[in-house]
């Protein structure tokens, strides 16, 4: 760490290795981090949501003082706490007093209901959970088959605490004791919360972030996207993922900066959350730059304190448009942040920059084995330091020692590298379709399909070629009150995709079936085959040539 001009620490993001950040392993535990903040700016302003607003003093002393009831309650170091909350301050105070025990947060999906909430309960051992009274039927639902929950602490006004059968209820405004610091013994290696990703394959995986691996992420956001005292963090994103909680909330503080929430992106309220935040870092998804782009261009466009956008491709239309600097990484919940694009630097189009300085990073084929310079192969990773990677998944001993197999972390993912050491991302690699002997990524079909005005959504997957391989399927959902014939968007991919890349079958559904975390299932959509609206172009060879979109 390193003093500013204002007399207070900050740390300073650099092109270099995390230990030049002056941070030592054992000094990245989470709570602490905000302790030192709340005693050098009590009242800076911290955290941002509708119309509240906590400096880093006031989220430190509810914090404390929840952790003073909390322990009074029986939570202690190792203790697994649900948060089963939409995005509010309480959900932000109550991670950090968890923390201060020593106790790992289980942040839920607030989507989840029914089987997915009764897994995540259960594969964790949750014996408290934090709920919003919004989704305590859910809860009560579940009961039956919950076999840890011992007590259900509500957030919100209700009409008297429920009787859930054989769980203790209390209210969380009550859950107030005495307030505390950091446990002693609570560590870097010790893990903060458990963040579940989405299986489409099998169940979904617990993955355990540690103190150390919390604060790296940090770090790699700060570094990425060149974060400062003065910045503002605008996350319209949920917290129950990483990428608000990790990279958004503890981002802010271990820089020093404001972090703004909102419960979910709104294209029409955009702009203006950024103007009366003053926001200067957003976070956004790579659908959130596509869909602002898509609205017509105002003499405002440039008239907001946006600087850049983490994580989002790279798209010289929208930074000229927008005057943004579009920031990409390539990560995992599992991992940090492996490539990324340095700051000032122009990577080749599609690609999201080279090896950060902290990873090891290969492609290979199905054996292991290095894959020629701008060949795809799977990425493979693992860190050169502590703390930059999950201990292993949750509950899960097989499927951790798989991902480590000849040890290194599978990521699934694959890319391709250039002879300069640009990373481009090309698919997941059970997504990956093969065609006429070329390798289709359907993450690009789908991009340009997206493009299309009338389309909202749209998945592209292999469907098996009678000449042996795959041909492309792609199913298609619309806007709210668009038309749009197979013929038409088909002509579409004509203008902007190769030819052995514009698809064979389209098909169009009221929705795509999803994950409880929003993830499509197209494994799901390869099980089901074609539906019986499926429009089929026959084999491409035959068929030369569709007239271009007028």
């Amino acid at each position: 760490m390193t003093a500013n001009a204002s007399g207070s620490a900050s740390f300073q993001a650099a092109d270099r290795p995390l230990p030049s950040f002056g941070v030592a392993f054992e000094d990245m535990v989470v709570p602490r981090l905000l302790e030192r903040r709340a005693a050098e700016m009590p009242d800076r302003e911290f955290l941002v949501y509708g119309d509240e607003s906590w400096t880093f003093g006031a989220v430190e002393a509810a914090a404390a003082r929840i952790a003073g009831g909390l322990a009074g309650l029986g939570v202690a170091h190792g203790t697994r706490v649900g948060l089963f909350l939409p995005n509010c301050a309480e959900f932000v105070n109550c991670y950090f007093a968890a923390a201060k025990l020593g106790a790992p947060t289980v942040p839920i999906n607030t989507a989840y209901r029914g089987y997915m909430l009764e897994y995540v309960l259960n594969d964790t051992g949750c014996r408290f959970l934090i709920v919003d009274a919004a989704y305590l039927d859910r809860v009560r639902d579940a009961l039956p088959t919950l076999e840890s929950l011992e007590c259900v602490i509500v957030r919100g006004e209700i009409d008297g605490l429920p009787t859930l059968d054989g769980v203790t209820t209390i209210a969380l405004r009550a859950v107030d004791g005495d307030a505390v610091a950091t446990r002693p013994e609570v560590a870097s290696d010790d893990v903060s919360c458990v963040i579940y990703t989405s299986g489409t394959t099998g169940p979904s995986k617990g993955v355990p972030l540690t103190n150390g691996h919390s604060v790296a992420k940090a770090i790699e956001v700060i570094r990425l996207c060149e974060i400062g005292e003065d910045d503002c963090i605008y996350a319209p994103v949920p917290l129950f993922h990483s990428f608000a909680l990790q990279r958004g909330v503890v981002t802010a503080v271990v820089a020093g900066c404001r972090c703004a929430l909102r419960e979910r992106f709104s294209a029409s309220g955009y702009w203006d959350d950024v103007r009366r935040l003053g926001a200067t870092v957003g976070f956004c998804v790579f659908t959130i730059p596509q869909i602002l782009k898509k609205a017509t261009p105002t003499p405002a466009d440039r008239d907001h304190t946006l600087r850049c956008l983490y994580n989002a491709r790279y798209d010289p239309e929208f930074e000229e448009r927008f005057g943004i600097r579009l920031v990409e990484g390539y990560g995992l919940t599992e991992a940090g942040v492996a490539i990324y694009a340095r700051p000032g630097e122009r990577t080749p189009p599609g690609s999201c920059g080279r090896v950060s300085e902290d990873w090891e990073v290969r492609l290979v084929d199905d054996l292991d084995r290095d894959v020629p310079v701008g060949e795809p192969g799977e990425i493979v990773i693992r860190p050169r330091y502590p703390g930059l990677i999950m201990p292993g998944y949750l509950n899960k001993p097989e499927a951790t020692v798989a991902a480590w197999r000849n040890l290194w972390f599978h990521t699934g993912d694959l890319a391709s590298v250039d002879g300069e050491g640009f990373y481009t991302f090309q698919d997941r690699k059970k997504d990956a379709i093969r065609r006429r002997g070329e390798n289709v990524s359907s993450w690009e079909v789908e991009q340009v399909l997206r493009e299309h005005e009338a389309v909202a959504e749209a998945a592209a997957v292999p469907y098996p070629s009678p000449l042996g391989e795959d041909d492309v399927r792609v199913v298609i959902t619309l806007n709210e009150g668009a038309q749009l014939t197979a013929e038409e968007l088909l002509a579409f991919c004509v203008e902007r995709l190769p030819e052995f890349m514009v698809p064979r079958y389209v098909e169009f559904r009221e929705e795509l079936p999803r994950t409880p975390t929003g993830r499509v299932e197209k494994y799901r959509l390869r099980e089901e085959g074609l539906g019986p609206g499926a429009h089929d172009r026959g084999d491409p060879r035959e068929q030369r040539h569709i007239a271009p979109a007028q």
